[in-house]
């Protein structure tokens, strides 16, 4: 853990603090940094497993019961509302999950409420920039409005909206896992040069930012991007992972128009096996268009400095994907 993170989870002690989702990857981490510098956050779960980190007070409640929510905010100064929807690994389409919707809009609806009539302070929440990409998906549209929800809660309690890029540092979650995966495999096409660009963020940079805002002032009702304030294109993180894995890329990038023969082929296997394929026609939309946003207003009003950029962070993930499978 780095000095940075460290300096300022040691900020909120003293505090009361709950964080919902807890059992994702983001709270997992964020509890971890909270635990480890003399913070006792609250973790919300709906099922707790007996097998979990010390040093938390763990509560049972669901967002969706609002009754559960009641004890779990007595008292509370912070909420890191970071829950949402996992859909299961074999999902299709995993972006398009009825459950987006009821725990996205209808939990947030529900923690809010409890929020405020618990005396809450600050609650801070973690969106997506598929809120800005275009997206049509059910999982944008949920996040879109429980955003317009949170940022419509008040006069007494402050809030804030985090739009996530997508995020890495994990050695089995996320997209850039999921590419780390199929290259090792040889399941991986060399991919052209599309001329894209595209943000991401590592994990420790989105707890940062949520620790940075949890005690910045003169910040509550807006909305920040959270990127590691670089630009990249799917052929460069495409090298960076064959570097890292000690392959060489393939001499000859897959043409576009094969890659579309393929991302076919694999739309047209996914509905026969009714799993998702490596590459289909969504997969390289997705790999094919920019997906840039612009981080640098919360670094100007925060003094947020990302800490890790994806070449810097790859060694470690690939060392904890090696030592995973």
């Amino acid at each position: 853990m780095n000095q940075r993170l460290q300096s300022l989870a040691e900020g909120l002690r003293g505090r009361q603090v709950l964080v919902t989702g807890a059992s994702g990857r983001i709270g997992r981490r964020l509890l971890q940094i909270l635990v480890a510098n003399g913070v006792e956050p609250r973790a919300l779960y709906r099922n707790p497993s007996p097998q979990r980190m010390t040093g938390l007070r763990v509560y049972q409640g669901d967002l969706l019961q609002p009754g559960s929510l009641e004890a779990v905010l007595d008292g509370v100064d912070v909420v890191f509302h970071l829950a949402s929807y996992g859909p299961a690994p074999n999902d299709p389409r995993p972006e398009d999950h009825p459950l987006h919707r009821t725990v996205t809009v209808e939990g947030t609806r529900n923690l809010l409420a409890a929020a405020q009539s618990s005396g809450v302070e600050h609650l801070l929440f973690t969106s997506s920039t598929r809120v800005i990409d275009g997206s049509a998906s059910l999982y944008a549209r949920s996040k879109r409005e429980a955003e317009s929800l949170v940022l419509a809660a008040g006069p007494y309690l402050e809030t804030l909206v985090l739009r996530l890029a997508p995020v890495y540092g994990f050695a089995r979650q996320g997209s850039v896992a999921q590419m780390i995966a199929a290259i090792d495999a040889g399941r991986f096409p060399s991919l052209p040069d599309f001329g894209e660009r595209r943000s991401l963020v590592h994990v420790d940079d989105v707890i940062q930012a949520l620790l940075l805002l949890a005690m910045a002032e003169g910040t509550a009702g807006n909305t920040f991007t959270v990127t590691d304030l670089q630009s990249y294109s799917s052929r460069q993180m495409y090298e960076m992972i064959c570097a890292a894995l000690g392959r060489k890329p393939g001499r000859r990038a897959m043409p576009a128009w094969l890659l579309g023969v393929a991302a076919g082929a694999g739309d047209l296997l996914q509905k026969v096996l009714g799993r998702p394929m490596p590459m289909n026609r969504e997969r390289l939309e997705k790999l094919s268009a920019s997906a840039w946003f612009d981080g640098e207003p919360l670094a100007r009003e925060t003094g947020y400095r990302p800490q890790m950029d994806l070449e810097k962070a790859l060694p470690q993930i690939i060392r904890e994907y090696r030592t995973d499978s």
